[in-house]
């Protein structure tokens, strides 16, 4: 009588333990979200103290790099004021789509994207920009530890030409 009840527990058993147990997560609410987009908001009002308290201390940080010499949040932050330090005026479009999505991936990993529309006006030509952005964020501890993010450096070289040549801007 025990045996015919033995052989299906342990089909059950070979079954279950050949399940995989990792599992993908995504959601659009997060704390890391959150994070994320009070960085955005901090960069936008240039708090740098607040901007920077979302990284780890040693963060590596990727913009418009590949995954070599990596800058420090600090070295970062340096890049972002000298950017915005030709701007009149600098943030991230309202108007247009803003899009923020977490995964957690097979190893365990959290990553936290961003995707929205940069806007600017040049402080000395006037001249208006539109920039798509991506940020991909690895979040451990609630912190930022390595950050990837790439936008088109295009209209930063035509502003530079426009200005050190002294054209006349498409806008005139």
């Amino acid at each position: 009588m025990k045996k015919p009840l033995a052989l299906p527990l342990l089909f059950l058993l070979i079954l279950t333990s050949c399940n995989d147990t990792t599992k993908n997560v995504f959601t659009e609410v997060s704390p890391e979200i959150d994070t994320m987009r009070q960085m955005i908001k901090d960069y936008e009002a240039g708090d740098w103290d607040s901007y920077k308290s979302h990284y780890a201390e040693d963060a590596k940080i990727y913009h418009n790099k590949v995954n070599s010499n990596p800058r420090s949040i600090q070295e970062a932050i340096v890049e972002q004021k000298s950017i915005i330090s030709q701007m009149n005026s600098y943030g991230y479009s309202t108007t247009e789509n803003q899009t923020v999505e977490m995964i957690i991936d097979s190893k365990g990993t959290t990553w936290v994207s961003f995707w929205g529309v940069w806007v600017g006006t040049f402080a000395e030509s006037k001249n208006k920009t539109e920039i798509i952005v991506h940020i991909t964020s690895r979040f451990v501890d609630g912190k930022i530890d390595q950050e990837h993010m790439y936008w088109d450096t295009a209209p930063f070289v035509l502003e530079k030409i426009w200005v050190d040549n002294k054209l006349v801007s498409p806008l005139d």
